[in-house]
């Protein structure tokens, strides 16, 4: 299409311990957006495991994504 499109870039991973980020202009960023590394990572060991319990085996990635989303604010 135009030449003017551009995508945006993901956000970086916040820094844990710190207060929540926000984007440039104030707003709170969506979450999908955010975290889009710690996703990518988590949802790759839950769909590729070959362990019986992929949960296990990946709670370490599970947690580091939801401190990465607590850092923006969100809590899941």
């Amino acid at each position: 299409m135009g030449s003017g499109q551009s995508t945006p870039n993901p956000l970086p991973s916040p820094d844990l311990g710190s207060e929540k980020k926000t984007l440039p202009n104030g707003a709170k960023p969506k979450p999908c957006c955010v975290c889009t590394d710690e996703k990518a990572k988590r949802d790759e060991c839950m769909l590729f495991s070959n362990s019986d319990n992929a949960q296990n085996e990946c709670a370490d990635l599970v947690t580091k994504y939801k401190d990465c989303m607590a850092g923006y604010g969100f809590k899941i």
